[in-house]
Parts: structure tokens; C-alpha cells; sequence
């Protein structure tokens, strides 16, 4: 951007040197005017006595005589003249200022009207929010950015509703900021332009059942079963296969489909563990002796030769990722409602204001601990393995936004790297003014 501006003003200024020059000096046009005219004057003259002389109106000596006299003349005047242009020359001569004025305020005037009907001056309003955002530090973008971010999108899309990438965007969009109405009707918008897939169909579940307050009876049933269909092994709509199951009252069916998910999160034992420990206060401690979960539980135990195998396991689920420890400080788990969301953000130290990995907690899930990974990206094209510098930080939200509001509570920030092998612990004991 800043180069952009500095190319406009150069060219503006070259614009307004070659306009305003000629206008800094005022011609003195005397001397042209009465030359021509003293030269025009002894043509005429010589032309009258050629005419007498040839009638014999006039002698030859006459003539010679008068023709030399007008010669003389003609050259009198015109070193008068050059005298006159010599001295004045001297004499400081008045530029056009009115012109001039006129010029330097209307040329910049009109190319910034030009640039505002036929360019994109919001190009250059989000990339100087960025730019003051890195140099000041700013990592975080407040409420009214990330609207007027979300606004945009939904004007590109109704410029362009076949935009099937954009539409994808601005669910995953609607699902971070909890508008999780809005977002079902994105995800089916996606759909309707042939972007069905196992992810899609999943996240229309869990943005259904959000949506109804964590209900997955009736249509997030049907989308999780479809998102199965297309993958039997989708992490999402299995974890909201299996929610469904329970509220259905159904435990062999919740059974079923949380085991299958517990053999799969095997390069994942953080939320593999996270899993068990559901499934036992939800299906109780016999439903780890179902399909796929007996392996894992067998797994789970801990043992002196088992500990380095495991240390090694969790090492390399988290390649290009980071382990996340979130606790709530004790002082304020009274002013904690266990619904409350806690959400968990990575961010680039120099790139993109939005994180690049974000988490959905409840405050009944804490202390626990998370990976933070490239699929819970915000934006694809902003992955956080993409960035070598992060910053991690959780935030408990009151209001159920992850833009940070007063009254909220918050952690410190940690600088991490992606895959690095030390766990980042956050511990949230901070209000938000």
C-alpha cells in the first residue's frame, strides 16, 4: 500500500512540474508582434514605389532613394526593439498564479474522484489496517474490523452469489463469530453450488445443532448421517453422531460410533484421552470394551517401557501444531457459568489480524488440554504452519463472541512455534476492561 501511494504521488508531481513550468514565466510577446508588423509595413511600401516606379510616377534615383530610407528604418526599429526585450528581460517577470493554483488543487483533486468511482479504495483501507496493526502490535482486531471484514464478504457475495469458495469463507466466518443461523445458510448455499462433501455436511450438522442450542434432533442427525456417507470416518460427524445417540437416549449407538472415532484419533492421544473420559461419564466405564476402544483404553494404560512410546506418539500428532494446556484461575470460577465458551486462538506474530487456529470450549471442559493444528484453521489460505512466529492465547467470553468484550476473561499471550515439543499452558485469570 505504501508503495502504491508513493507511486500515486510521484506520478502527480511529474503531472503538475510539466503543466505548472510554463505557466511560471510570462512570454513577452511585444517584440514578435511589432516586428512582424514593421515587416509587414515596408513590404506594403516597397511594394507602392515598385508599382510608381514602373508607371513612372517616381524617378529610378527617386526610388532608390525612398527604398533606402525605408531600410533604414525597418532596421532602426528592430534594434529598438531588441534594446526594449534586453532590458526588460532583467526585470522579474509574474508567473500565472491563478493557473497555477488552479492546477495544483484540482489535478490531485480529480485523479483521487477518478480512483474512487472506477478503483477499490477498500483495498487500500484493509491493507492499512494491517499494516497499523503490525506496526503497532496489533494483533487482535476489534469488533468493528472484523464486521466491516464480514461485511465486505457478504457484498463480494452479492456481487458474485456463485462464489462457492467465498460462501465457505463466510460460514466458517459465521461459526467463529457464534452467528451459527447464518452460517447453516451459507454451508446449504455451498451446497446448492456442488460443494458437497463429508466437511461440509459435518459442519452444517454442528452449526445446525448450535443453532438449536445443542440440539441435534431432526436436520443435524440427517447431516451428520449424510457427511458419514460420503466419509465413514469424518472425525466431526462422528463426535455429532455419537452427541445425537445419547440425547436420543441410544448408548450402543453412541457406543458404536464414539468407538469407531476413538480408533481413529489414535495419532491424537490428548483428544483420544478427552474422549474417554465422555464416553465414561456419558455411556459409563464398560463402553471402553466396545469395538475400536478396548485397543485404545489398552493403550491408554500407563506403564514404565509404554511412556517414551507415547511421549513419541504425541510428538508427532502435534507435528507443525502445538499442545495447549487451558486452566481457569480459581478466583474466577465463581463468576463462570460452565456453559460459558472459552475460545483459543494462534496467531501470526507478522501476517494476516485473524488467527490462523481457533478452538470452542465450554468452561465445563477445563482444565484440559488441546492441539492446535492447521485444521482448525480460520482461513485455508492461512494455515498456521505457514508462520514461524506465534503468539497463543485463550479468552472465556461471557457474551458467547469471540471478539473480546469488557467483562470477559482472558489469558496471558505466549509466543510458540508450530510443532514445537513444549506444551503452551494458559491459565485464564485476567478481566477484560
Amino acid at each position: 500500500m505504501v508503495t502504491f501511494v508513493l507511486a500515486v504521488i510521484l506520478i502527480i508531481l511529474a503531472t503538475l512540474a510539466l503543466l505548472v513550468w510554463p505557466l511560471l514565466f510570462t512570454r513577452n510577446t511585444f517584440s514578435y508582434a511589432r516586428h512582424a508588423q514593421n515587416i509587414h509595413y515596408a513590404k506594403e511600401r516597397l511594394a507602392e514605389l515598385e508599382e510608381q516606379l514602373k508607371n513612372a510616377t517616381i524617378s529610378a534615383t527617386d526610388y532608390e532613394a525612398l527604398k533606402l530610407e525605408i531600410e533604414t528604418t525597418l532596421a532602426d526599429d528592430i534594434d529598438l526593439a531588441n534594446n526594449i526585450d534586453s532590458e526588460s528581460s532583467t526585470l522579474p517577470r509574474r508567473p500565472n498564479k491563478a493557473a497555477i493554483s488552479a492546477l495544483c488543487i484540482f489535478v490531485p483533486l480529480g485523479a483521487a474522484a477518478f480512483y474512487t468511482y472506477v478503483g477499490t479504495p477498500e483495498a487500500l483501507n484493509s491493507q492499512a489496517a494491517v499494516v497499523n496493526n503490525q506496526q503497532h502490535g496489533q494483533q487482535t482486531p476489534d469488533a468493528q474490523q472484523i464486521n466491516q471484514m464480514v461485511a465486505n464478504l457478504e457484498q463480494r457475495l452479492l456481487d458474485n452469489p456463485s462464489d462457492m469458495q467465498g460462501w465457505a469463507l463466510l460460514s466458517r466466518t459465521y461459526i467463529a463469530l457464534g452467528q451459527y443461523s447464518k452460517a447453516v445458510i451459507g454451508l446449504k448455499r455451498v451446497i446448492e453450488l456442488g460443494g458437497e462433501n463429508a466437511e461440509i455436511y459435518a459442519s452444517l450438522a454442528d452449526a445446525s445443532a448450535l443453532s438449536a442450542d445443542g440440539n441435534m434432533i431432526g436436520d443435524p442427525i440427517l447431516y451428520a448421517d449424510k457427511a458419514l456417507s460420503l466419509n465413514p470416518d469424518n472425525r466431526q460427524a462422528l463426535w455429532l453422531r455419537g452427541l445425537a445417540a445419547v440425547q436420543l437416549g441410544d448408548k450402543d449407538q453412541a457406543q458404536r460410533h464414539w468407538g469407531r472415532l476413538l480408533g481413529i484419533l489414535d495419532d491424537q492421544p490428548e483428544q483420544q484421552n478427552e474422549l474417554r473420559k465422555i464416553m465414561v461419564d456419558a455411556l459409563g466405564a464398560d463402553s471402553l470394551a466396545g469395538p475400536g476402544a478396548a485397543e485404545s483404553s489398552e493403550n491408554s494404560m500407563p506403564s514404565a517401557a509404554s511412556e517414551p512410546q507415547t511421549t513419541n506418539n504425541a510428538i508427532a500428532a502435534v507435528e507443525g501444531g502445538l499442545n495447549v494446556v487451558i486452566e481457569l484461575d480459581d478466583s474466577l470460577l465463581s463468576q463462570a457459568n460452565p456453559q460459558d465458551l472459552v475460545f483459543v486462538f494462534a496467531r501470526a506474530k507478522n501476517g494476516p489480524p485473524p488467527p490462523v487456529a481457533v478452538k470452542r470450549l465450554r468452561v465445563s471442559d477445563l482444565p484440559t488440554s488441546i492441539t492446535l493444528s492447521d485444521k482448525d484453521a480460520m482461513v485455508p489460505q492461512f494455515k498456521m504452519s505457514l508462520f514461524p512466529d506465534l503468539t497463543v492465547s485463550a479468552r472465556l467470553s461471557k457474551s458467547g463472541q469471540p471478539v473480546a468484550q469488557s467483562g470477559d476473561f482472558e489469558s496471558q499471550t505466549i509466543s510458540a512455534q508450530p510443532g514445537q515439543q513444549d506444551t503452551v499452558r494458559l491459565r485464564i485469570n485476567k478481566v477484560v476492561k
